[in-house]
């Protein structure tokens, strides 16, 4: 399942309507063979590249790690805690989602609150104490909060009696309220669920929710993570994919299912269902109309920029070697999975990537395919095979906020960026923070390490900042931590 640098851990951690493929099978092409001397040539400029560029990227390090922000813990004994945020209501509270199962409320003091605000641990699949992208995934205070008390949740629930045979799950979208008698509680009973989507695999669930200054409920699903088959059971990683499967990549690019994209959708009208804004982008089309934004493989996280009211974060964890943050400014195609990153994307070849590739969608339009605007390598390119000339950065990108205001000092303006953990095998989560250049890719430099895994990185509507740990490799047992940065 691993080898001994622990190469498939960002597969692992967060892989996360009836299907139609608009893809062609020219997205896969038959790798060709290279004869042995252009190979031993390869791997002789890429020792070369990767010692200068370990050494640039120690100096470049050296350089800022005297300015670090702060980590203070805050609470722990939880167990997988991968969201934060600040009740509306002028209490002071904030609630902590744990994947686990519970919102916990957390009193201005940094107490848990002896009862959870919502426990939904009976409506989730059983989780594996192992490797596991499903659970409670999301959580979004609707702005209104301390008037009408709505609460908005996405997970994953045992499959449905209508759901294909065989599958892994059910991933729910959920409205509840705040309990009458007790604004410390949510009231469970009150569920009513919005969108009840079938998943064909454990993985690439995704998981972001959020409201955007708009008003309206930003959501993310994966791609379904189909290509690694379909059941509880993850039959193949993402170097060894059977042809026959390889059709399931192009759920991202499907207009007509709502696998691998951003969704949009107004959740004060429309009851007791949902309505579609008015300017969401496909309403003239067969597209399904609660899509925002499409091709996407797994959006664990979404972030808004704190002085934009379009503007929004989302971290894309890699399938193979580059992993990317993208800068959402409206409706578009973000490429997956045409490419990865800025890097085009063969299934077929997966550590040695095309240098050519459709730049436009391909959706009737000559839209350019939206870059990233951060990526870096990951530890796959040390994979024997790999033909990417560069060291490793890190294992898994799991958060991105944007830092606004003087309180960040000379970080203010800068997007801050967590990575799971540099070494699979000892917790090392690092933190980056990213600057936005003229043109081209952000430059990014890291600033911490810390001696845990970083699962979570969130920025409440104070504009604190939270870092979530966790020991284990998925959520299980009592090594939940989290800390708010400071300088």
């Amino acid at each position: 399942m691993l080898n001994e640098s622990g190469v498939e851990v960002h597969h692992e951690m967060h892989h996360g309507p009836a299907l139609s493929c608009s893809f062609s099978q020219n997205y896969f092409p038959k790798s060709s063979l290279r004869n042995r001397e252009s190979i031993v040539n390869a791997r002789t400029m890429k020792t070369i590249i990767y010692t200068l560029t370990t050494l640039l990227l120690s100096s470049l390090l050296s350089t800022v790690s005297h300015a670090a922000l702060e980590p203070e813990l805050i609470v722990e004994n939880l167990v997988a805690p991968i969201d934060v945020a600040t009740l509306p209501d002028n209490s002071g509270r904030r609630l902590i989602l744990d994947q686990a199962g519970i919102v916990h409320v957390l009193g201005v003091d940094n107490k848990l609150g002896d009862k959870p605000f919502l426990d939904l641990t009976d409506r989730l699949l059983p989780l594996r104490q192992d490797f596991e992208e499903r659970g409670l995934l999301g959580m979004a205070i609707h702005p209104e909060f301390a008037r009408n008390g709505r609460f908005f949740v996405t997970y994953t629930a045992p499959l449905t009696d209508d759901a294909p045979a065989n599958w892994s799950h059910t991933r729910i979208v959920s409205e509840f309220t705040i309990d009458s008698d007790n604004p410390d509680q949510i009231d469970a009973a009150s569920e009513r669920i919005l969108i009840s989507q079938h998943w064909p695999s454990r993985k690439h669930n995704g998981g972001a929710l959020a409201f955007g200054p708009d008003g309206y409920l930003y959501i993310g699903f994966g791609d379904g993570g189909g290509i690694h088959g379909v059941g509880p059971q993850t039959l193949n990683d993402a170097y060894s994919v059977p042809e026959n499967r390889l059709w399931w990549d192009s759920t991202a690019q499907d207009l007509q299912s709502l696998y691998g994209k951003i969704l949009r959708i107004d959740v004060d009208r429309g009851l007791p269902g949902y309505a579609i804004p008015a300017d969401n982008p496909l309403l003239d089309s067969q597209a399904r109309h609660e899509i925002y934004a499409w091709g996407f493989r797994n959006p664990y996280r979404l972030s808004f920029d704190s002085d934009d009211s379009a503007t929004f974060y989302i971290t894309a964890v890699a399938e193979t070697l580059w992993e990317a943050i993208y800068q959402v400014k409206g409706a578009g195609n973000y490429g997956w999975p045409v490419k990865e990153g800025t890097h085009c994307f063969d299934r077929m070849r997966p550590l040695d990537p095309p240098k050519t590739c459709t730049q436009s969608d391909d959706v009737g339009s000559t839209n350019p395919v939206i870059d990233p605007i951060v990526e870096y390598p990951n530890m796959s390119v040390h994979r024997e095979g790999s033909r990417v000339a560069l060291a490793g950065v890190g294992t898994a990108v799991v958060g991105a906020v944007m830092l606004r205001g003087e309180s960040f000092g000379k970080f203010s303006d800068h997007l801050l960026i967590a990575d799971w953990s540099y070494n699979f095998q000892e917790p090392s989560g690092q933190l980056f923070v990213a600057k936005e250049k003229a043109d081209g890719l952000w430059e990014m430099a890291k600033i911490s390490q810390l001696d845990s895994r970083i699962i979570a990185l969130i920025r409440d509507s104070d504009q604190r900042v939270y870092v979530m740990t966790n020991e284990n490799y998925g959520p299980y047992g009592t090594t939940g931590k989290i800390y708010q940065l400071a300088m």
